[in-house]
């Protein structure tokens, strides 16, 4: 039989160790899932009234071969291609995103502050920053970094980014060319052709959460067990013990479980002190859906981010336009709007933050007569509300991160266990889900054969020994 490999959640992360395990024919294993639902953050709901929604905004892009034929065995029916057309909307404006690159369609004392900025800096060499916001302002200037960097960011990861590492960047965030900005608000041109995810792939039916259901099935049954907890992980004696009174010993752990939590289990004192210091951010969504087509000014946009503070949200999302499918008729719309809040912070109830939610939409988007429909009884009923939220929306990379997850998780591979994933290896650098997912396979590759893993050390890179291992 092997070693009795457990897995902790049934995320991108846990399904990738699974399906790895099923294809190398190693059957000695169990997924154990808190919530009745695989798929984690990466799940889609339909709701009541039959609109679909994804928790927050995924799309492929996949870095890697081995998932990409994965992707086109799963779903035959296949998926949409959608050419990203993201915006920033500011100051009442359009501005295509990168901003950086397009910030000539602001007023123009605005226009002359992000100028001025970039050519402050010149062509000076870029200083080594010592964390985030130093970097910004190293490499945008105080035009950009006062108009959209800075409050972009620590509106998305609702912490300042001074206490922020500039190490986890990576293809993130581009960096500006002085000459190419002249020569866009020259000619007057939207530069957007940039980011690993210029070009996307959307399933065309049932959200995101579709790909995790299908990876799920194809997995025994009796393999995943849902609404199963962890409530003990015994570090010495490599048992686990269930909310359920239940014990399970493991040879070998998986786990996607956030770190911090982890290491709670453990009740290892050094390592709860260590990762007690992470910081990360709680998400809520907030969905609307409306018995309306969507109006033109937003018909060609994928998602828009929304840096000031006359909305609680950092990004809304047309998502009907990802596939019609999501709503429940063709003729209707659909929005996703996401704020964060400090992980520290207790949870918001729905109604708050679907109420501040709305009177940021009605605010910015006046396109969408919310006003209005708010005002009329007959209208209020054609709007539609559902609201998702998660403790754990982002792991923050502070300066101190790399420092403590480095250490922990090499405290925890000497007993056996692999914390993986978003939250489990605790790096956003490489926390979309096909990065998860890899690394769950990774994972196990690791476990039965002693490949290397790439991923959540270096986001991306799969070396040639691995591309063996997986038939590439």
């Amino acid at each position: 039989m092997g070693k009795r490999i457990v897995i902790i959640g049934a995320g991108p992360c846990g399904l990738g160790a699974a399906h790895r395990l099923e294809e190398l024919g190693h059957q000695n294993y169990i997924i154990y899932e808190q919530n009745s639902y695989v798929g984690g953050l990466s799940a889609s709901f339909r709701d009541s009234k039959c609109y679909t929604w994804d928790f927050a905004v995924h799309v492929l892009h996949s870095h890697y071969e081995y998932m990409d034929r994965l992707l086109k065995h799963l779903l035959p029916d296949g998926y949409y291609k959608h050419i990203r057309k993201s915006w920033v909307r500011l100051y009442g404006c359009w501005v295509p995103y990168p901003f950086q690159y397009n910030f000539w369609h602001l007023p123009q004392h605005i226009r002359e502050e992000c100028l001025g900025g970039l050519e402050k800096l010149g062509d000076s060499p870029k200083k080594s920053a010592s964390n985030f916001k130093e970097w910004i302002y190293d490499q945008f200037g105080e035009g950009i970094a006062n108009h959209f960097m800075i409050p972009y960011n620590r509106k998305n990861w609702s912490t300042d980014p001074s206490q922020m590492g500039a190490n986890w960047l990576g293809d993130r965030v581009p960096s500006v060319d002085l000459q190419r900005v002249k020569r866009n608000m020259a000619a007057g041109v939207d530069d957007i052709d940039w980011g690993p995810n210029a070009l996307f792939m959307f399933p065309k039916n049932g959200g995101t959460g579709r790909i995790f259901n299908a990876i799920a099935k194809e997995i025994p049954p009796d393999k995943i067990r849902l609404k199963s907890q962890i409530v003990v992980l015994n570090l010495q004696s490599k048992e686990l013990t269930l909310s359920d009174g239940s014990v399970e010993h493991f040879d070998v752990l998986i786990s996607s479980t956030p770190l911090n939590l982890l290491c709670r289990m453990c009740n290892e004192q050094r390592l709860s002190q260590m990762t007690d210091q992470l910081r990360f951010s709680h998400t809520y969504v907030s969905c609307l859906g409306l018995e309306r087509s969507i109006p033109k000014e937003m018909s060609d946009k994928t998602w828009i981010y929304c840096p000031a503070d006359d909305a609680c949200f950092y990004r809304i999302t047309p998502f009907s336009l990802f596939s019609s499918s999501h709503t429940p008729s063709p003729e209707m719309c659909s929005f996703m709007c996401e704020t964060s809040r400090p992980g520290e912070d207790v949870m918001l109830n729905a109604d708050s933050f679907d109420r501040d939610t709305l009177s940021g939409i009605s605010h910015l988007f006046p396109c969408l007569g919310l006003d209005e429909a708010e005002s009329s009884n007959k209208n209020k009923e054609q709007i539609h509300h559902y609201s998702m939220c998660a403790e754990y929306g982002y792991p923050v990379p502070t300066i101190n991160r790399d420092a403590i997850v480095h250490e922990v998780l090499n405290d925890l591979l000497a007993h056996g266990v692999y914390s993986r994933g978003r939250f489990g290896a605790w790096k956003y650098e490489a926390g979309n889900m096909d990065h998860s997912f890899m690394q769950g396979v990774e994972a196990a590759d690791h476990i039965i054969y002693g490949t290397e893993e790439i991923t959540w050390r270096y986001p991306g890179k799969v070396n040639n020994g691995l591309l063996k291992v997986l038939g590439k």
